[in-house]
């Protein structure tokens, strides 16, 4: 079912798990014209662009209510004691939200936020402090999956072998594993362990076009990718101004696309907190500290020899192509892994997947599930470090959980 999610290139806006939850629920692979076709439909006549939305919160208004699809996410107010819904379709985030709405999906919406159909209705006459609050989300019904069953997932492991539950990770990702040896398999798979393994830096430099940026931008929600251009301290950590919380406080995984090309706001001290952050998964903005456990990865180009699958001679290390502000030692030092993108090959659609997988979706909420599991005991059990330095330690210990946690997540 996953070639199924690419039909239409006019909806490549969507992120790949809302797609492949319609396919799921509309479309049959004996026949999928007629299902291809609803989803269609659906998307036409409810999704709008955030540049529509004064026509979309005219048309609210005029008709009274009006099915929305879009995303959405909840907060508490405390100064008002209000929940109030973000709907960024409609560029207003003090939308009213039923109760019922909170009760069964109020998880999720309190924290990543969720993909879905909103039920809009206006009320011209609710107010506050003589201030206006039309706009009031009445029913909503997700377009991703909102609960699970991780021990579920978990026992069924055992039913395959171990290069079956490979392939497996590797089509449910969006890939063919019949297209790669197992070396590049393994390497696919290092690109999720900061998906699993909670505050978890990784940095994979290589050739374009080898699939960095769409894995972790299609892979979960919870992901942020920051392409190029200017990372402030009030976007990654903390703004001051507003008091909310940045994405490294908010996401469980935070990419620097195109990093050489990334300038950080007041370089010293975004880097400075970024550098201490890595290392403590805490950061302070003025008299505040505050704890995460986003991780950190880092992505760029690097000029390769691909006949050879390495890089050009002509650099001097291979953290070169990073800003010279990234290339402090002690920042380096805080990294846990560099995967060799060089040793990837170039993604093309040939090596897209062609048959059954994971729903991203899905998998995406079992990847936020095994981050709460706790799986270097279990290196500690087996492996002797020795004198090794305590952050090489860290540094095995922690890659070699996510793998476990991908690979054998059946703890015993």
């Amino acid at each position: 079912m996953k070639p199924l999610t690419r039909w239409n290139e006019a909806y490549k806006e969507f992120p790949r798990y809302v797609m492949e939850y319609l396919v799921s629920r509309y479309v049959q692979a004996n026949d999928p014209v007629s299902g291809q076709a609803k989803i269609d439909r659906i998307l036409t006549e409810h999704y709008a662009e955030s540049a529509k939305k004064e026509l979309i919160k005219s048309r609210i208004k005029e008709k009274g209510e009006y099915t929305l699809l879009g995303q959405f996410g909840v907060r508490l107010d405390q100064s008002r004691d209000h929940y109030w819904a973000d709907v960024p379709a409609l560029g207003d985030n003090t939308v009213r939200v039923a109760p019922k709405v909170l009760e069964e999906f109020g998880d999720v919406l309190l924290t990543s936020g969720a993909w879905g159909t909103m039920e809009i209705e206006y009320d011209g006459t609710y107010e506050i402090k003589g201030k206006k609050f039309p706009f009031y989300v009445r029913a909503f019904t997700p377009l991703q999956y909102t609960r699970l069953d991780v021990d579920d997932f978990i026992a069924k492991r055992p039913l395959f072998t171990d290069t079956e539950w490979v392939d497996l990770l590797i089509q449910s990702i969006g890939f063919n594993p019949e297209k790669f040896n197992y070396r590049v398999k393994m390497l696919m798979l290092m690109r999720l362990v900061p998906f699993v393994e909670a505050n978890y830096n990784l940095i994979e430099l290589g050739p374009r076009e080898t699939g960095k940026t769409y894995t972790f931008r299609n892979t979960s929600n919870r992901a942020f990718v920051v392409s190029g251009g200017k990372a402030t301290p009030a976007t990654l950590f903390y703004n001051k101004g507003t008091r909310k919380l940045g994405v490294i406080g908010l996401k469980h995984l935070v990419f620097f696309d195109e990093v050489a090309n990334t300038s950080f706001d007041d370089a010293e001290a975004s880097i400075s907190v970024l550098k201490d952050y890595m290392q403590t998964g805490k950061f302070s903005r003025g008299d505040q500290e505050f704890s995460a456990q986003c991780s950190i990865v880092l992505g760029g180009n690097i000029d390769t020899n691909l006949d050879a699958r390495e890089p050009e001679g002509r650099y001097r290390h291979l953290f070169e192509p990073l800003p010279e502000a990234l290339q402090d030692p002690a920042f380096l030092d805080r990294i846990h892994a560099y995967l060799p993108g060089w040793e990837m090959p170039k993604i093309r659609p040939e090596n897209y997947a062609v048959g059954y997988g994971f729903l991203t979706d899905y998998l995406a909420e079992i990847f936020a599930e095994l981050r709460r599991r706790n799986f270097q005991t279990h290196v500690n059990a087996w492996v002797d470090m020795g004198a090794m330095t305590g952050r090489n330690q860290d540094a095995i210990k922690k890659t070699a959980a996510g793998m476990l946690k991908l690979l054998h997540p059946l703890q015993k």
